[in-house]
């Protein structure tokens, strides 16, 4: 039977496993078998406070097994770096729990989310590069944490500038929080103009705004210098445009086209199209090796992955996704991220057209996409068969 000074060197050793992945970082290998040796060398003394022990032992410990050395020469491997990551990251959160709510947060960010204390992948490179690694090595983990928090209180909130900066430059995490604050707009802007509400009915109009706002953001169509209120203001002014334009082509569509009728409605089943907002925080991009950082218990995670990369030409799957589908998807870009109606695609492509010709031609497009969606999706799931 154990002992009370091997029982508690057990929970206090998993306890730090758990808080500073030291079993991942490659430090200890058996919490078991070390907590064993640590309650062997630092036995609790007669009199000694669990909190005069735990602190003697844990100094003892760190620093009989070499913690400072491990760190020198681990520091540039990918686990150390990762629990680092994920260390620092809890401090953010601790640190932006009891800020102020930035201007910034209250144009970009969700109701009880940040943009201000985000912290992408990039941004994380540049902090450990610059003001970590000058650090390392640390004689414990609770120096480590000790550092990670005081350059989080020092280098955030972000600025502004920077924040958009990143934005233009299409930084996933900002655009995937901006998405959410777009939600509830849509729903507040589409009830008032054309009447419409519910995410069955509001779900196209989000989406294709989504779209709209980052294209003019990436592609710099935005008057400088951009801030974020103006990105807030052009989405709005975006979402008022569209419900405008489905209110007139509600009134000029003939009411004897039922099957094809071009009208935004509960019959677009699959809402996942279109929807970047849910994949996870800290997965890259640009990587194949899907298995690594996507959860697919997840719906969410693997829809969220499915508009990476088909928004994403640079993704190495983009072009296996819409191999044969190419014109069919360039229209529908014309119509998502161009900001072109049905109509203009339908002139540009086919001719112009007039009254019940223009409705039915519109109405075909618009199932023709609709199709290119389900397709896109099916392909997708086919291509990440081997990751499941």
């Amino acid at each position: 039977m154990k002992s009370r000074t091997e029982k508690a060197a057990l929970e206090l050793l998993t306890k730090e496993d758990e808080r500073y992945r030291l079993t991942r970082m490659g430090f200890i290998q058996d919490v078991s078998l070390e907590s064993a040796r640590l309650a062997s060398k630092f036995p609790r003394a007669d009199g000694e406070t669990f909190s005069e022990w735990k602190t003697r032992c844990l100094s003892g410990y760190y620093r009989d097994r070499g913690f400072k050395t491990f760190c020198g020469s681990h520091a540039g491997g990918s686990e150390f770096k990762e629990a680092v990551l994920r260390l620092f990251r809890m401090c953010l959160k601790a640190v932006s729990a009891t800020a102020e709510r930035t201007l910034t947060d209250r144009y970009l960010a969700p109701d009880n989310d940040t943009v201000s204390y985000a912290m992408p992948d990039s941004l994380f490179e540049d902090i450990y590069s610059r003001s970590l690694a000058p650090r390392i090595p640390f004689e414990s983990p609770s120096a480590m944490e000790s550092a990670c928090l005081g350059i989080a209180k020092e280098r955030f909130p972000e600025e502004e500038k920077e924040i958009i900066r990143r934005m233009q430059d299409n930084e996933r995490l900002y655009w995937e929080k901006f998405y959410i604050k777009l939600r509830p707009v849509t729903a507040a802007v589409c009830y008032q103009i054309s009447g419409i509400s519910g995410d069955s009915n509001t779900h196209d109009i989000w989406s294709d705004t989504c779209m709209s706002v980052n294209r003019a953001v990436v592609d710099r169509r935005l008057k400088e210098p951009v801030d974020a209120k103006a990105v807030i203001s052009y989405s709005v002014g975006v979402l008022k445009n569209k419900n405008k334009e489905l209110l007139r082509l509600k009134a000029r569509t003939p009411a004897d086209i039922d099957t094809l009728q071009y009208r935004l409605t509960e019959d677009d089943e699959e809402k996942y199209f279109n929807n970047p907002v849910t994949s996870p925080s800290n997965f890259p991009s640009q990587n194949a090796d899907l298995s690594t950082y996507i959860d697919f218990t997840d719906k969410d995670s693997v829809q969220g992955y499915f508009i990476v990369i088909l928004y994403n030409k640079e993704h190495p799957l983009h072009d296996g996704l819409i191999k044969g589908y190419e014109d069919k998807v360039e229209r529908m870009f014309e119509h998502y991220i161009d900001g072109l109606s049905y109509e203009e695609i339908v002139a540009r492509h086919y001719g112009i057209r007039e009254g019940k010709e223009a409705a039915r031609q519109c109405a075909r497009l618009r199932q023709e996409i609709k199709r290119l969606k389900k397709s896109l999706w099916d392909r997708f799931n086919k291509m990440t068969e081997q990751y499941r």
